[in-house]
């Protein structure tokens, strides 16, 4: 399964970025008499339905032309949803300027987790700006995290 997941990963892609979107994510479960493609996809602002009704077609076609799945399935193409895990690089620069809590494997400086705004991602390291733990009014402190530390980061709305 692992070679039909990376053949439709490696065709699909090209697709998804002429419609100017990443992909974040694909999965294909087979199972019994059907298979699931499920295809996430993403871009700064987020995608809309029509976006993803758009490309589900674009990428069955193609599919169909191609014949990569040789029995019957059902293709989704979706985002990732608002309140996906971010554990990449490519998902921290995505939500640059966005507001998150950040959970890291063992304690970093005392603490298991932060939350601020992403300033900025580069060079395997997390710039976040980091929110001041009590209420007084202070400035917000600019912490670089390697993405190593981190388990995953959520969005905070």
């Amino acid at each position: 399964m692992g070679l039909i997941k990376e053949t439709l990963e490696e065709r699909i892609k090209p697709l998804v970025e002429e419609e100017d979107l990443e992909l974040v994510e694909l999965d294909f479960f087979e199972g019994g008499s059907r298979s699931v493609l499920r295809i996430y996809i993403d871009r700064a602002g987020g995608v809309t339905v029509d976006q993803c009704a758009r490309l589900n077609r674009k990428i069955g076609d193609y599919l169909e032309m191609e014949d990569l799945i040789p029995h019957r399935y059902i293709l989704e193409v979706s985002s990732p949803g608002l309140d996906r895990p971010l554990t990449k690089g490519v998902d921290f620069k995505r939500k640059i300027g966005e507001r998150v809590r950040v959970y890291f494997k063992e304690k970093n400086e005392g603490q298991s987790e932060l939350m601020g705004r992403i300033k900025n991602y580069e060079e395997e390291n997390l710039i976040l700006m980091v929110e001041p733990q009590k209420k007084e009014p202070r400035e917000e402190v600019e912490k670089i995290i390697p993405i190593i530390k981190i388990v995953w980061a959520k969005i905070v709305f």
